[in-house]
């Protein structure tokens, strides 16, 4: 009789052991949809600013030099890397850092460690294919410009 009560104790003990380790939360902070679709390696295929006598429409900054630019985004931080063919820094520095996303602002925060620089990028479209980002451009404090880049990947 003994032998059938300890059982039947063992028995429940470890069906409530089991089921209390199978509902544990194991929900760490689940990455959001946009997170994701940033986190990956992303070519340039436009820069673009508003021309000067007609704000309404776009000047495009993209060299051939840019063709190959990429800017990689993973959980550690990101890398803008000029290609095999070489540009200067004149339109974009090339830098690596670490990034947030801002959920509320819609924007990527970027904290570049070379050069050291902080910007933010207001995400203007973000898909399984194509983003593209905002900025004011401040390499020249005197003639501040609103720039526009699109990537895919």
């Amino acid at each position: 009789m003994k032998k059938i009560s300890i059982l039947k104790f063992l028995t429940v003990a470890v069906c409530c052991s089991t089921i209390f380790i199978a509902c544990k939360n194991n929900d760490t902070d689940p990455v959001p949809d946009k997170v994701k679709k940033l986190m990956h390696d992303w070519k340039i295929t436009s820069i673009t600013v508003p021309k000067a006598s007609a704000p309404e429409t776009d000047s495009s900054l993209l060299k051939t030099c840019m063709a190959d630019d990429i800017i990689q985004f993973n959980s550690t931080g990101f890398d803008f890397q000029d290609g095999a063919i070489k540009c200067d820094t004149s339109i974009f520095y090339y830098s690596k850092g670490s990034w947030a996303y801002d959920l509320s602002a819609d924007s990527i925060q970027l904290g570049a460690t070379n050069p050291v620089k902080y910007r933010s990028w207001k995400v203007v479209l973000l898909n399984d294919s194509i983003m593209k980002v905002k900025f004011i451009d401040s390499l020249n404090p005197a003639n501040k410009l609103t720039k526009t880049i699109s990537f895919k990947h």
